[in-house]
């Protein structure tokens, strides 16, 4: 191979020469250029601005002075003054690649575009194929090290130790095998055996799993080849939960499943599509056994829908007068007859009466009302009326706390106001081809008299005063909505 002054046709002084201003100019220039990279990438909060100054930094000092010395100086390459400068070179390029690695591997989320995300396995792998081939090369021509002969004697001593590793190397092939198949990935749900939890590492030893209580499970990589793997999001993220409830003969199907399908799909989480479904299943003697079946996109909160459906389903029952059967055998003392006072007509006359809003009107109107009248409960995170959809009554607050609010144009909820006892909602009952402009989320157990649009609209037929004040109640309902709204814009 013709060296550069046979190549050019140069005396050796002129080629040493040119070389030299290639030092002294290029070096300067590259050191300047790697420092305006730096100052570009940390303006942008760019991870590369380390790697460039590592660059500039470690790597160019010992990459001149190596230079300098064996071209210039003509230190032979043998001393050991040239083979340091050679070692910190290494040491200096071996940190530059590592980082190199760690900036473009991704092992959790991908930060950047430019990022390639890798199993974390494969990325400790890159590492040590790096760290071995620069650490090779500087033994083999830096020390003149005959790496053959360590390689033979390796050889030998690399039987006793795989004998001595055997769980040890099984545990780093089923690693390897697992990047294969990739049955499985960081953030995936997955049941092993009776363990259930979500995926949070994967190295060469071990796979993590953090459960639904919190608590981190290790599992040995050799373990997972003979246990079967219940992947629940891998390829589709949608998981169905099940659950039973039992209902009496005297409730009909069709109440049954309307009432617990609006349930569902009041619930954050709880898919739409595919639409949850609520089918009788078994016939019991005193009972008929419901189930209800709807989709969740993430399996880590499975526990708290489940909770939440079972919780506002509670509430829906009782105001749908829903049965829910007992045991088939129960012993009872009864002293004297139990009656919910709210449910008798002397007793909604008398919730009707302590309302100011109806402090004016007649004994007649009052017992008008009674028949239209219920009272009803309802849970925390319920809604009692929902934005963009018509309201269904007129409502009356008799204990607990209700927030109302409004959607703004970006789609974010904003507080209007707290509702508590005797405050009114549901006001657009009055205005059959308007839907409900705000939300009445349950924040604390709330009872509330639920009258029927029928009757209030009678009312305000009859009594002019009544619907004054109605009005006069629309109107401060009005400025409220858009107070709220003009607050966020």
């Amino acid at each position: 191979m013709q060296t550069l002054s046979n190549l050019f046709n140069l005396p050796n002084d002129q080629l040493i020469l040119l070389q030299g201003l290639g030092i002294i100019i290029g070096l300067p220039l590259l050191v300047i250029g790697l420092g305006e990279l730096t100052e570009q990438c940390k303006r942008h909060k760019n991870p590369l601005a380390k790697l460039f100054n590592a660059t500039r930094n470690l790597l160019l000092p010992p990459l001149a002075l190596w230079l300098i010395m064996g071209h210039f100086f003509l230190v032979p390459k043998d001393a050991l003054a040239l083979r340091i400068i050679a070692n910190l070179f290494a040491i200096a390029l071996l940190y530059i690649l590592l980082l190199l690695l760690n900036t473009i591997l991704a092992t959790d989320k991908q930060q950047r575009l430019w990022q390639v995300h890798v199993p974390n396995l494969l990325f400790q792998l890159l590492r040590a194929i790096v760290f071995i081939s620069i650490f090779s090369y500087v033994l083999s021509n830096v020390w003149g090290v005959d790496l053959t002969k360590v390689v033979g004697a390796l050889g030998v001593g690399s039987l006793v130790m795989a004998l001595a590793l055997q769980d040890t190397l099984s545990n780093l092939v089923s690693g390897f095998l697992l990047i294969i198949e990739n049955p499985f990935k960081v953030g995936d749900w997955i049941q092993i055996g009776n363990l259930q939890g979500e995926v949070i590492e994967i190295n060469w030893r071990a796979v993590r799993l953090k459960t639904i209580d919190r608590d981190i499970i290790i599992i040995p990589n050799s373990n997972l080849g003979k246990e079967n793997i219940c992947n629940f999001t891998l390829l589709d993220p949608l998981h169905a939960i099940r659950l039973r409830m039992l209902f009496s003969y005297q409730d009909h199907p069709d109440l049954v499943q309307q009432t617990l399908l609006e349930v569902a799909l009041s619930i954050d989480g709880i898919r739409t599509y595919p639409l949850p479904q609520i089918n009788p299943q078994v016939y019991k003697n005193t009972c008929i056994e419901y189930e209800i079946r709807f989709f969740i996109a993430n399996y880590g909160q499975f526990e708290e829908i489940e909770n939440t459906f079972w919780s506002r389903a509670y509430y829906a029952i009782r105001r749908h007068r829903l049965h829910v059967p007992f045991a088939d055998k129960m012993e009872y003392k009864i002293n004297e007859p139990s009656v919910n006072p709210h449910s008798t007509p002397e007793g909604l006359t008398k919730i009707l009466r302590s309302q100011s809003l109806f402090t004016h009107l007649d004994e007649t109107s009052i017992q008008y009302l009674t028949p239209h009248t219920t009272v009803e409960l309802f849970g925390i995170g319920e809604k009692i009326v929902v934005a963009g959809a018509f309201d269904q009554a007129f409502y009356i607050l008799l204990s607990g706390q209700v927030l109302l609010s409004v959607n703004d144009q970006s789609g974010q909820e904003q507080e209007i106001t707290y509702l508590s006892e005797g405050d009114f909602l549901g006001e657009m009952v009055f205005f059959t081809i308007e839907p409900s402009p705000v939300s009445a989320t349950v924040i604390r157990t709330a009872s509330v008299i639920r009258i029927t649009p029928t009757a209030i609209a009678h009312l305000t037929q009859h009594h002019p005063k009544f619907a004054l004040e109605i009005s006069h109640f629309i109107d401060e309902r009005k400025k409220l909505i858009r107070t709220a709204a003009e607050s966020s814009i």
